[in-house]
């Protein structure tokens, strides 16, 4: 691995770990930190699509990982949309598999 890759490798996890640890400090539960998996079960709960009533809130941070994504790509220059065929069907098929 290049020295600037480890490095930036390095930042990022160093990055994620300060953001688990202060996650945990403003009240996530401290198994949770900064957990994507029980983020989407806590989203899919508040879709009512599971019953579970302890976990059934939308997380800001899933929001805010899909709009900071999202943001970086464009202003980066790296976002290029692309239609096809049926963006219908295949938005729904994206929607479904998440």
């Amino acid at each position: 691995m290049k020295k600037k890759n480890l490095i930036l490798v390095v930042v990022t996890g160093l990055a994620l770990g300060a953001a688990g640890v202060g996650l945990m400090l403003l009240g996530n539960p401290g198994n949770m930190g900064f957990c994507i998996a029980c983020f989407i079960r806590d989203t899919a709960g508040a879709l009512k699509l599971h019953t579970a009533g302890v976990v059934q809130y939308a997380r800001p941070e899933i929001i805010g990982l899909i709009l900071g994504a999202f943001l970086i790509s464009v202003a980066t220059k790296e976002f290029k949309p692309r239609g096809g065929s049926a963006p219908l069907t295949r938005f729904m098929l994206g929607f479904f598999v998440m």
